[in-house]
């Protein structure tokens, strides 16, 4: 904010503000809030959507890190249904929030994976996490075998829960206007993953590994961290081929390499490398 009071948008905090009436009204519809629903709204900004949500929900709890608007805010939504957390919603707990309740929020580009991080680690406490990300950052979380999108971060994210990118949304829509179109995703947590890994730690460490040498025939970038003999041994146990590549593999397989990869340490042979 200058000497007049005028309010600049933060580079370093990535804000840019939706300005577009006609996309608010499309996310309020997407994310079918209740009237005894709570949202936490991740950076509600000037509170383009803040009003919306408190018409359509019981609560809203919404965390900015912004000094000048966390002030605004708290005085445009006093005595309301509305609270305002003066916070950087990475160090926010979300231990004292209520179970049940829908996250929505514009994620900046540059904390939009520790954001989905944390979330997901405490995934047990929401029904549904909405976003506005950008959209190459939408395409590899919603990606699937066989497509360059797709990456260890989609395996990640798809392990614990359903991906949907619900529509793109015009970088003009926005203000300042980014160089990037964006696009509004939904991740909804699952009760448990639809393939279970005996160690998670295992799968997501084969998962980087692989992907890490994505140019690689699975067999060889496997044998970064398991033994050449033993990834071969893996991949004809699993019925996976040799010489497809990390891409080409879904989670539910590299579920199966992992598994197959702890049974065979449980039983005293050594499959890794290090």
């Amino acid at each position: 904010m200058n000497k007049r009071g005028q309010f600049f948008p933060k580079r370093s905090l990535g804000q840019n503000f939706l300005i577009n009436p006609n996309i608010v009204e499309r996310i309020i519809a997407s994310c079918d809030l209740k009237p005894t629903g709570t949202v936490l709204e991740i950076g509600p900004g000037k509170g383009a959507l803040t009003h919306s949500f408190s018409e359509c929900s019981q609560k809203v709890i919404a965390v900015e890190k912004d000094d000048h608007l966390a002030a605004q805010l708290s005085e445009t939504f006093k005595n309301t249904n509305v609270s305002i957390i003066h916070a950087d919603i990475l160090k926010y707990s979300f231990d004292e929030l209520p179970d049940n309740i829908k996250i929505i929020g514009n994620l900046p580009y540059n904390i939009a994976t520790p954001i989905i991080e944390k979330v997901l680690d405490c995934r047990e406490k929401f029904r549904a996490f909405y976003m506005t990300v950008q959209l190459e950052y939408g395409q590899r979380i919603n990606a699937r075998p066989n497509s360059k999108s797709y990456g260890s971060f989609s395996c990640f994210v798809q392990y614990y829960a359903d991906t949907k990118i619900l529509f793109k949304i015009k970088n003009s829509s926005f203000q300042p206007v980014p160089k990037v179109q964006s696009c509004f995703l939904k991740l909804e947590p699952l009760k448990s993953p639809r393939h279970k890994a005996q160690d998670e730690k295992c799968l997501f460490r084969i998962i980087r590994s692989c992907f890490g040498q994505r140019r690689k025939m699975i067999e060889n970038a496997l044998s970064t961290i398991v033994h050449k003999e033993k990834a071969r041994e893996l991949l004809k146990i699993s019925d996976i081929d040799p010489k497809l590549r990390a891409e080409n593999i879904s989670l539910e397989k590299y579920v199966r390499i992992s598994n197959m990869a702890v049974k065979e340490e449980a039983d005293g042979r050594k499959i890794f490398i290090n």
